[in-house]
């Protein structure tokens, strides 16, 4: 029986809403998280947290600056997302960020040459991004992961021009993605870390797949699962596909228990086999994208801290490098 352990756990992350969260508009929240963070596998990126904070009246005449410090003065000094009038309509909310990332970005820019717009009775910029729902889970966490910040993400944000923590950002940023076409978001999900028994799997050192995949390091030997194992537990198997499809089904492969990962063995019988692969969109176990569907048991032992790194928790994606400022491009 293929065994699924998780692989980074969920984010939880806060939501404080400016306005009487309604039920439909709490159900269109949870909905776009849900698409967002691919929740109909079961085991989705970031899960909002919508409680008594949340419903709170007194935060509804506050500036998104008075609800940080707000909760700053609750010894709450983690990064949020914001409900505002406008989300039913634009299904956008904002990103408020943790105040000291806030004072990060701050400094960082003020460095450049380029400090952010300061308003009177304000002694502090607060940073935050207006960004589509469905897409947050998936920035944010290739940004938290991948070492970047939010300035990636602040519509029309520039390194020279001076940031203004008042700027409406609208419209709010979206990079595009559809995280409901499988077509555009298979290979965006983090592809699950199970184990197998030698049964279920199909192995080879055919050169042109272990020479060819670059991604796994050209291991010796690589290995998928059956068509039958993939099919019952909703992942893609090798043998399923062709091309290009086909080679990112075969994966290194560890022996549970063993380091390292890689062997220079084919798997043998009673051997617990470790590898990643890809969930199979089509199949009938997954419910459509905006519905969370249940952990898909059994799980598993959980990953050996050797083997458990930040890139195998982030998203594939590639970030934009940062434009140097006039001033900084000036004297290079």
């Amino acid at each position: 029986m293929v065994v699924f352990s998780p692989l980074c756990g969920h984010r939880v992350m806060q939501v404080i809403s400016t306005i009487a969260l309604t039920p439909n508009l709490q159900s269109m929240v949870q909905y776009d998280f849900n698409v967002g963070s691919f929740a109909q596998f079961g085991d989705p990126w970031m899960i909002p947290r919508m409680d008594h904070r949340t419903q709170r009246t007194d935060y509804r005449n506050m500036s998104h600056l008075a609800i940080r410090q707000h909760l700053d003065a609750e010894n709450f000094t983690e990064d949020f997302v914001l409900v505002d009038a406008y989300t039913e309509q634009s299904h956008a909310i904002w990103w408020v960020t943790a105040t000291e990332e806030s004072e990060f970005m701050t400094d960082l820019v003020t460095g450049l040459g380029v400090p952010p717009v300061t308003y009177p009775g304000e002694n502090f910029t607060l940073w935050q991004s207006h960004i589509l729902t469905q897409d947050f889970a998936y920035e944010y966490e290739g940004i938290s992961s991948g070492g970047g910040s939010m300035d990636e993400i602040i519509p029309r944000f520039d390194f020279n021009v001076p940031y203004d923590p008042h700027d409406p950002q609208d419209p709010p940023y979206t990079n595009g993605q559809n995280y409901s076409s499988k077509e555009e978001a298979l290979y965006l999900t983090i592809a699950p870390y199970i184990h197998a028994t030698f049964a279920e799997v199909i192995y080879t050192n055919d050169p042109n797949i272990t020479g060819g995949n670059i991604s796994r390091n050209a291991p010796p030997w690589c290995v998928s699962l059956t068509p039958e194992a993939a099919h019952l537990s909703g992942l893609l198997s090798a043998a399923q596909l062709s091309g290009d499809a086909a080679l990112m089904e075969w994966s290194a492969f560890g022996i549970w228990g063993t380091w390292p990962p890689y062997h220079s063995r084919p798997p043998r019988p009673g051997d617990v086999i470790a590898l990643t692969l890809y969930h199979d969109w089509d199949n009938p176990r997954w419910p459509p994208p905006g519905v969370a569907g249940p952990f898909p048991g059994p799980t598993g032992p959980p990953l050996p801290p050797r083997i458990k790194s930040s890139q195998q928790c982030a998203p594939r994606k590639f970030r934009r490098p940062r434009p140097a400022p006039l001033s900084m491009a000036a004297t290079a």
